[in-house]
């Protein structure tokens, strides 16, 4: 396992040493992991903008009914991802799904 040393601020070390039954180096792997995840989410986003054929600056209105349906997918999608039951695609996957279309 690799190793990475963290500087923080004494004051925030100091209530950390207080908290001594915590993990810290679980907690910061946690969030390093998050954070990679949470940008690969932001990357797949920012190529399916790319590949849109909907300008971000297009200002027509959408039927709210299209725009329930969306959310409700993506909120589905979110779900499944949390729980386990369905794993994101890798940016090869995803670039394959979208020659495909």
């Amino acid at each position: 396992m690799g190793t990475i040393t963290l500087s923080v601020p004494d004051k925030l070390k100091l209530k950390m040493s207080k908290l001594d039954w915590i993990n810290w180096s679980s907690v910061a792997r946690h969030a390093f992991s998050r954070t990679l995840n949470d940008a690969k989410e932001l990357e797949l986003i920012r190529k399916a903008r790319e590949i849109s054929e909907i300008s971000e600056y297009d200002n027509r209105e959408v039927k709210e009914s299209v725009v329930k349906e969306v959310v409700n997918s993506i909120e589905d999608s979110s779900k499944k991802l949390k729980s386990g039951k369905a794993k994101p695609m890798d940016l090869d996957e995803f670039n394959k799904w979208c020659e495909s279309i």
